[in-house]
C-alpha cells in the first residue's frame, strides 16, 4: 500500500501552467474547469467533452492524438487541455454541434473571455482552440478550422506581472525561513535555488541527486528546461549551502537518480517520492504568510523575478542574465527586470510631509 504523502493532499495548481507569467486573476472559475484535464492525456480518455465523445471515432482518436502527439510539453499540454474543455463545454451548452462551431462562434466566445480573464490567458485560450482544430482539419475531421480568422486581444507587455520582493525583504524572508526540520532544511532550499538559479519550478523539482554536481571548485545543477534543453548553472555559494544543510540533514541517497527535492510522509520524513510544482506552490505561500507576507502576491516566479532584478541591480548584464534564466530572447528577461518599479517606491518614499 503506497504510503501517504504529507505534501500532497490534493492538487490545486493556481500558479500559471505553461508561461513565464502569473496573474491571480488568471485563475478559471472551478466550474468551469474539466479536473481530467489536470491529468491529460489518460484522464481525456475516460471524461471527454460531451462534443467529442458524441462524434465519430475517428474524430475522437484525432483529438486525443493532438495531446499525445502534437503537444509534447506537459504544462502546455494541461493548460490547453483546461481551455479546450471550457470551450467545448460552453459550445455545448449552446446546442452547437462540432461541425456547426463557425469563426462567429469562437469570436463570441473569445468576445466572453475577454470580460472575465487577463488578455494573455484570453490569447492562450484562443490559440489552444486554434491549434486543436487546426489538428482536426488536417486529419480529415473538420472541413475547416473555425478559429484561423479570429484575432485575439491586443497584448504587448513591457513589464512583466510577476511580483517580486526588494533583495532586502528577500534576504529577511530566506534566512528567516526555519531549519529546525529536514522539512524546512528543504523548502529553504528549494526557495535558495529558485532565487539564485532563476529556474523555473518545473526544473527545479525534476531535479535529481546526480544533477547536483562538483565541477571544479564550483558547485553547479543541471537543470532541464522547457523544450528539453539542459543547461548548466553555477550555484551561488548560499544556494550550495542551503542544499548541502538538507542534504547532510538527510536528503543525500546513494542512488543518484533519485528525486533531489522529496515530499514528506505524515511522520515528518522524506519519502522516496519527488515534489510536484503544485506541493511547492502550497510550501512558498504556507512560508509567506508565516512571514507576514501576502500570499496572494508571492507565487514561485517571485523568487525568479526578484533574482533577475536584483543581479540587474548590482550590475549584472542583462546577455547574462538570459542565459542563466534561459530564455531565448532578451525580451522576455526584461519582463523580470523590475528596477523602474523598485526606484519609484523609494522615490515616493522621498515626499517629505
Amino acid at each position: 500500500m503506497p504510503q501517504s504523502n504529507a505534501d500532497e493532499p490534493g492538487r490545486n495548481d493556481s500558479q500559471h501552467p505553461s508561461g513565464d507569467q502569473h496573474s491571480s486573476g488568471d485563475r478559471l472559475p472551478s466550474g468551469d474547469q474539466l479536473p481530467s484535464a489536470n491529468r491529460l492525456p489518460g484522464a481525456f480518455e475516460a471524461d471527454l467533452p460531451p462534443l467529442i465523445s458524441g462524434a465519430e471515432p475517428e474524430t475522437q482518436e484525432r483529438f486525443l492524438e493532438f495531446f499525445l502527439a502534437e503537444i509534447r510539453n506537459e504544462n502546455t499540454r494541461k493548460a490547453y487541455g483546461r481551455a479546450v474543455a471550457r470551450f467545448l463545454r460552453w459550445a455545448g451548452r449552446q446546442d452547437f454541434s462540432l461541425e456547426g462551431i463557425s469563426p462567429m462562434v469562437v469570436s463570441a466566445y473569445v468576445e466572453q473571455l475577454k470580460a472575465k480573464l487577463a488578455p494573455a490567458t484570453v490569447k492562450q485560450h484562443l490559440s489552444a482552440i486554434r491549434r486543436l482544430f487546426g489538428y482536426l482539419q488536417a486529419a480529415g475531421a473538420l472541413p475547416e478550422n473555425p478559429a484561423e480568422p479570429v484575432r485575439g486581444p491586443k497584448h504587448n507587455p513591457r513589464e512583466g506581472s510577476t511580483p517580486i520582493l526588494t533583495a532586502e525583504e528577500a534576504s529577511r524572508f530566506i534566512e528567516g525561513l526555519p531549519t529546525d526540520s529536514i522539512k524546512g532544511k528543504r523548502d529553504k532550499a528549494i526557495i535558495g535555488v529558485l532565487t539564485y538559479t532563476f529556474a523555473r519550478v518545473s526544473a527545479v523539482v525534476n531535479l535529481s541527486q546526480e544533477d547536483y554536481f562538483q565541477a571544479g571548485r564550483r558547485r553547479k545543477l543541471r537543470l532541464q528546461e522547457k523544450g528539453g534543453k539542459r543547461r548548466d548553472v553555477p550555484l551561488h555559494h548560499k544556494a550550495t549551502d542551503y542544499l548541502e544543510e538538507y542534504l547532510e540533514a538527510g536528503g543525500r541517497l546513494e542512488e543518484k537518480s533519485e528525486p533531489l527535492f522529496r515530499t514528506m510522509t505524515r511522520q515528518g520524513d522524506l519519502s522516496g517520492r519527488q515534489m510536484d510544482r503544485t506541493a511547492v506552490l502550497r510550501m512558498v505561500k504556507s512560508r509567506a504568510s508565516d512571514a507576514g507576507l501576502d500570499p496572494d502576491r508571492v507565487c514561485c516566479h517571485t523568487f525568479r523575478g526578484t533574482g533577475i532584478t536584483a543581479y540587474l541591480q548590482n550590475g549584472g548584464k542583462l546577455e547574462v542574465a538570459q542565459h542563466i534564466a534561459g530564455h531565448a530572447d532578451a525580451s522576455t528577461t526584461k519582463l523580470y527586470d523590475r528596477r523602474r518599479e523598485l526606484v519609484s517606491k523609494e522615490e515616493v518614499e522621498k515626499i517629505g510631509i
